[in-house]
């Protein structure tokens, strides 16, 4: 379900790069993310796929409104609501199944793929969405999806068609990596479920540096610049004082000058 989970929540934030903070859209993704685990986890079957499929649509500005995962993840990372689906599209509902992700376009009843794959694809996670890793690893052909009386229907990005990865990551590096990590919230309710879904998604871009309480102390205050010596520290303000302490006992004071020939323009 995570990997289901992952793509629901990259093709959302989609819609908003380049409009939003890079960082609050990750930690709403992150959010977005947790919040449909929790929503899916009673019904999700991976025996049987389409067990329970009303419960996992999610609607996004639609006549009823919009689903109420997104209020809950944008007052979690701070993002007023409004501005959020402001950027997403009208009246679209994504459907989430064991191996499959579509949208339906509430108008014309067209349903677009967003992602298709193996019902046990947790088993192998990984936090990059697969349009990436499809974009990086294969030449792409021009393409569109069919819509409705004729008219195509696009969504998302097509991958360049070139295999330099650098131009790809530059280019395609649009996206929230959605780490895992184990979930230490207890509850008793929800006990059964977190059995099997044990994991909660965190926002871990690529940029990001994580320490353990060894390499911390060593750092000041999580800055990646190393913490001085602290001996080092010590002598260096000790010489400094001695240095100091030397040059106010060689110089002369005020008064020994003023009383010396330096001084004898009264005398002028």
């Amino acid at each position: 379900m995570y990997t289901e989970v992952k793509e629901v929540v990259n093709f959302v934030c989609r819609y908003m790069f380049g409009r939003v903070p890079r960082r609050a859209t990750g930690i709403f993704g992150a959010e977005l993310g947790n919040f449909l685990v929790s929503q899916f986890a009673s019904s999700w079957d991976t025996r049987n796929p389409q067990s329970g499929e009303n419960e996992r649509v999610i609607s996004i500005n639609c006549t009823e409104g919009s689903s109420k995962c997104f209020e809950s993840s944008a007052m979690e990372s701070g993002l007023p609501l409004e501005e959020v689906l402001a950027h997403l599209p009208a009246r679209i509902r994504i459907h989430t199944n064991p191996g499959d992700v579509q949208m339906l376009i509430v108008d014309n009843g067209v349903k677009i793929p967003i992602w298709s794959g193996d019902v046990n694809a947790d088993d192998n996670y990984q936090p990059i969405p697969a349009y990436i890793v499809t974009a990086a690893s294969s030449r792409a052909n021009p393409y569109t999806n069919l819509g409705a009386a004729g008219q195509p229907v696009l969504f998302g990005k097509k991958p360049l068609p070139t295999n330099d990865l650098a131009v790809l990551e530059l280019v395609n590096g649009i996206y929230v990596p959605l780490g895992r990590e184990e979930s230490d919230e207890l509850n008793s309710n929800l006990c059964h479920l977190q059995e099997m879904f044990p994991y909660r998604f965190v926002f871990k871009p690529t940029s990001a540096q994580t320490f353990t309480g060894l390499e911390f102390s060593q750092t000041r205050f999580g800055s990646s610049k190393a913490r001085p010596d602290l001996q080092t520290m010590v002598n260096i303000k000790q010489l400094s004082s001695a240095a100091t302490g030397s040059s106010s006992s060689s110089s002369p004071t005020f008064e020994q000058n003023r009383s010396g020939s330096n001084y004898n323009y009264f005398n002028y």
